[in-house]
C-alpha cells in the first residue's frame, strides 16, 4: 500500500526543482561556444577530424550543410528538453521512490535482526565444532588405549597359553602310550618349546623360570618315548619275512611327527635314530638282494660261451666258459637255440614292467632263464625297492640323503656281482639286451621323476658297453683268425656264414629303434671281415666255378636272413618317434646299407657264375660275339673270315642247344641249396644266353647277303624261349 505525500515531501520537491534550475544556468554557462579559453590547443584536430569523417553524426551534419555552432545549439536545446523531461519524470515518481526508500529501511531492520540471529548461530556452531574436536580427540585416545589393551591381552594370552603346562599335557606325555593322542600332546609341547626358544623376552620372565624344569622334563620324556617307539619299529625290520613297505606305509608314516620332534628338540637322539634306521635297512636290503641273487643262480641257463663266436665254425666242442649271471660261477651250458640267433629273446623288452621272477615258483616249474631275464628281474626289484624307499625317506625323515646312505650297500652288492659276471660273459645278444633294458630302466625312473638311481644306472651302462665292445671285437677276431686257414669244403652255406647272418640280423633288430653309431661301426667291421673271409675261402675251391657257387650260396643265405629281419612289434613308436623317416617294417638304416652291400656282392658273383657256366657250353659262341663286336667298333664291316667262322658255330648251336639248356638247368639247380636262389641264378643264365645269341644274330643280320642267309637258317629266339619256359616250369 502506498502512503500519501506529506507536506514535508512537497517542500523538499520544491527545493529540489530550485536546485535543478540553478544547475541548469551553470550548465549553460559552461556549454557556451563563445567562451573558448585562449589556451585551448587545436593540435591534432585535423587528425581527429579525418578519423571522424566516417562517423554517422558527422556525416549527417555535413550532409545538412549547416554550421557546427548552430548544430551544437540544436543539440544543446534537445539535451535540455530531455533533461527537463527526466526531472519531471523523477518528480512524478517521487512518491514511489519515497515508498521504496521506506521499504529499503524496513529490509535493513529485518536484515539487522537476521544478522544478529546468524551471529548467534555462528557462535553456537563454533562451540559445537570445539566440542566435536574434543570428542574426536577423546575417541582417538580411547581407540589407541583399546588397541593397546587388545594387543597386550593377545600377547599376554599367547604367552600364558605357551608358557603354562596343563595337567593333561603332563599326564599325556609322561603316562600316555605313543598313539594319535600322544601325537597331539607332542605337538602342543613342541609349540611351547619352540616359543620359549625363539622368544628371548619370554625366556627371561619369572613365569618361564617356574615352568622351565617341567618343560625340560617333558621334553626329555617325550624324546625318550619317541626314541623307544621308533627303535622298536626299526628292529622289527630284522625279523624274517617282514614286509618292509607295509610296515613303513601303515605304521611309520603315521608317526612321522616323532622324527620331526626329535630333529628340533633332540638332535642327538635323532642322529641315533637315523643311524639305526640306516644300519638296519642297509643290512636287511643288502641281505635280501644277496639271497635273491643266490636264488636266481639256480635258474640261470647259459646261452653262449667263449667258443660261440661267428668265426668259430659250427660251435662243436666249444668251451663253456661264461660265468653264471651276476654270480661268477661256471654252469653247464643248456643245449637250446643257436647262441647267436635272436629267437624270442627280444620279447623281454616288452616285459619290462612285469613282476620280478619269484625264485621258488620258477624253480618248482623247472624254469630257466638267460642272462638278460635275470638282469631284468634283479633290476625290476631294485627299481621298485629304491622308489619305495626313496619316497619313504623323503616323507618320513624329510631328506633324500638318508636313502643314499642306506642303499649304498645294496647297490654295491648288485653292482659287484654284475661286474664279476661280465668278466667271463661272451653273449653279445644278451649284453645288448641288457643295455636296452638298462636304457628303459633309466626312462622309467625319469618318468617317475626320481633321481635316486641315476648314478648307478649310468655306472651299469659304463660296465655293459665296454664288455659288449670286447665281445664284438672277439667276434671280429674269430673271423680274422678263420682267414688264416681257409679250406675248401662244401659249397653249401658255411656255419660261419650262418652264424654271422643270425648274429647280424639280431644286432640290426635290436639296434633298429636306437641307431647307436658305435654299434654300427662294429657291425661294419664284422661285415667286412666276413666278406673278406668268404672271398678268400672261395679262392681255395677248384675249379673256380665251385668258388662262385660257394660265394653265391653263402651271400644268398646272409642276404635272405637280413631281409627276413623285422623290427620288434612293440617297439618303434617310443624310440623312433612319430616324425621318424624310417618306414614301417624297417630294421634301421645300417641294416638297409648292409643288405645293399650284400646284394651288390651277390650280383657280382652271380654274373661271374653265369659267364663261367655259359662259357663251358657255349664258349666258342661267346668268344666269337665279343671278338666280332670289338672288331666292328673299329672297322664296322663283317669279314668273310668271320662269316666262315660263324657257320660252324651256328650249326653247332642248332645241334646241341636243347641238350645244353637242359644240362644248364640241371647243374644250376643242383649247385644251389636254396631253390629260390637257384631259380634266380638260372634266370640269369638263360637271360644271358639269350642275350649272347641275340647279339650273334644281330651281327649276322648286319653282314652281307651270305651272313643274312645264315641268320635265317639259325634257330629262332622264340623257339629257345619256349624251351626255357618249359624247363623252368618243371
Amino acid at each position: 500500500e502506498q502512503e500519501l505525500c506529506k507536506p514535508e515531501d512537497s517542500y523538499a520537491e520544491h527545493n529540489l526543482l530550485g536546485e535543478i534550475e540553478d544547475n541548469g544556468s551553470e550548465l549553460d554557462a559552461e556549454l557556451s561556444w563563445t567562451e573558448i579559453p585562449e589556451t585551448f590547443c587545436l593540435d591534432g584536430l585535423e587528425e581527429e577530424m579525418e578519423q571522424l569523417m566516417d562517423h554517422e553524426v558527422v556525416k549527417g551534419i555535413l550532409h545538412q550543410g549547416c554550421e557546427v555552432k548552430e548544430y551544437a545549439q540544436q543539440v544543446e536545446s534537445k539535451l535540455r528538453e530531455v533533461e527537463l523531461d527526466s526531472i519531471q519524470d523523477y518528480i512524478t515518481e517521487s512518491d514511489t521512490l519515497v515508498e521504496l526508500h521506506d521499504q529499503i529501511q524496513a529490509c535493513d531492520s529485518i536484515l539487522e535482526v537476521m544478522e544478529q540471529m546468524l551471529g548467534g548461530f555462528q557462535s553456537d556452531l563454533g562451540n559445537l565444532s570445539s566440542e566435536i574436536k574434543h570428542l574426536q580427540e577423546q575417541s582417538l585416545t580411547m581407540s589407541v588405549k583399546l588397541r593397546n589393551r587388545k594387543d597386550a591381552e593377545e600377547q599376554l594370552g599367547k604367552f600364558i597359553d605357551n608358557i603354562c603346562v596343563p595337567p593333561t599335557l603332563i599326564h599325556g606325555i609322561m603316562e600316555g602310550e605313543v598313539d594319535a593322542k600322544f601325537l597331539e600332546h607332542l605337538k602342543i609341547l613342541d609349540m611351547k618349546l619352540t616359543f620359549v626358544s625363539e622368544d628371548k623376552a619370554a625366556a627371561k620372565t619369572a613365569a618361564y623360570q617356574d615352568v622351565r624344569p617341567e618343560l625340560e622334563r617333558l621334553r626329555a620324556k617325550a624324546v625318550a618315548k619317541c626314541r623307544e617307539f621308533l627303535l622298536q619299529r626299526f628292529y622289527t625290520f630284522r625279523k624274517p619275512k617282514t614286509n618292509i613297505q607295509i610296515l613303513q606305509q601303515n605304521v611309520l608314516l603315521k608317526f612321522r611327527y616323532l622324527v620331526q620332534f626329535l630333529r628340533r628338540h633332540g638332535q642327538e637322539v635323532f642322529t641315533e635314530v637315523r643311524s639305526c634306521y640306516v644300519d638296519t635297512l642297509s643290512r636287511v636290503l643288502s641281505s635280501h638282494f644277496k639271497s635273491y641273487l643266490a636264488s636266481l643262480e639256480r635258474l640261470h641257463a647259459d646261452v653262449a660261451s667263449r667258443g660261440d663266436m661267428v668265426g668259430s665254425g659250427g660251435g662243436e666242442g666249444a668251451i663253456a666258459g661264461a660265468g653264471a649271471f651276476l654270480f661268477g660261477r661256471v654252469m653247464q651250458r643248456r643245449r637250446g637255440p643257436e647262441p647267436l640267433a635272436l629267437g624270442d629273446r627280444a620279447k623281454i623288452l616288452s616285459q619290462l614292467e612285469q613282476s620280478a621272477i619269484i625264485p621258488h615258483v620258477a624253480e618248482a616249474e623247472s624254469m630257466q632263464y638267460p642272462y638278460e631275464a635275470l638282469f631284468r628281474s634283479v633290476h625290476k626289484l631294485l627299481l621298485d625297492t629304491a622308489t619305495s624307499e626313496y619316497l619313504f625317506c623323503t616323507d618320513f625323515f624329510g631328506e633324500g640323503q638318508i636313502f643314499f646312505d642306506l642303499f649304498q650297500a645294496t647297490l654295491t652288492v648288485v653292482e659287484g656281482a654284475l661286474g664279476g659276471a661280465l668278466q667271463d660273459h661272451f653273449d653279445a645278444i644278451g649284453l645288448l639286451l641288457m643295455i636296452r633294458i638298462n636304457y628303459h630302466h633309466q626312462l622309467i625312473m625319469s618318468r617317475r621323476r626320481l633321481p635316486c638311481l641315476d648314478n648307478y644306472l649310468d655306472r651299469v651302462n659304463l660296465m655293459l658297453w665296454p664288455r659288449f665292445k670286447i665281445v664284438l671285437e672277439a667276434h671280429v677276431a674269430s673271423v680274422r683268425q678263420a682267414l688264416e686257414k681257409p679250406s675248401a669244403g662244401s659249397t653249401a652255406p658255411h656255419p660261419i656264414s650262418c652264424r654271422y647272418a643270425d648274429f647280424a640280423s639280431a644286432m640290426h633288430v635290436l639296434n633298429a629303434d636306437y641307431q647307436d653309431q658305435q654299434l654300427d661301426v662294429q657291425l661294419e667291421r664284422l661285415e667286412s671281415a666276413v666278406i673278406e673271409w668268404l672271398t678268400k675261402t672261395s679262392q681255395a675251391f677248384s675249379p673256380r666255378l665251385n668258388g662262385m657257387i660257394f660265394l653265391i650260396n653263402n651271400l644268398n643265405h646272409v642276404l635272405c636272413t637280413l631281409r627276413d629281419a623285422e623290427p620288434l612289434p612293440w617297439a618303434g613308436a617310443s624310440s623312433r618317434g612319430e616324425g621318424s623317416s624310417e618306414k614301417k617294417g624297417s630294421v634301421g638304416t645300417s641294416a638297409a646299407l648292409s643288405v645293399q652291400h650284400f646284394e651288390d656282392q651277390l650280383s657280382g658273383c652271380t654274373s661271374t657264375y653265369v659267364e663261367e657256366q655259359l662259357r663251358g657250353h657255349f664258349g666258342k659262341l661267346i668268344d666269337f660275339v665279343r671278338r666280332v663286336e670289338a672288331h666292328q667298333q673299329s672297322s664296322g664291316a663283317l669279314s668273310d673270315e668271320a662269316i666262315a667262322e660263324a657257320k660252324p658255330i651256328v650249326a653247332d648251336f642248332a645241334k646241341k642247344w636243347k641238350n645244353s639248356v637242359e644240362v644248364l638247368h640241371k647243374e644250376t639247380t643242383n649247385h644251389f641249396s636254396s631253390s629260390a636262389c637257384g631259380t634266380e641264378v638260372l634266370k640269369g643264365v638263360m637271360t644271358q644266353l639269350l642275350l649272347y645269341y641275340t647279339r650273334l644274330l644281330d651281327i649276322l643280320k648286319k653282314g652281307g647277303p651270305t651272313a643274312q642267309a645264315l641268320s635265317r637258317t639259325a634257330v629262332s629266339i622264340p623257339s629257345i624261349m619256349y624251351e626255357i619256359k618249359k624247363l623252368t616250369r618243371i
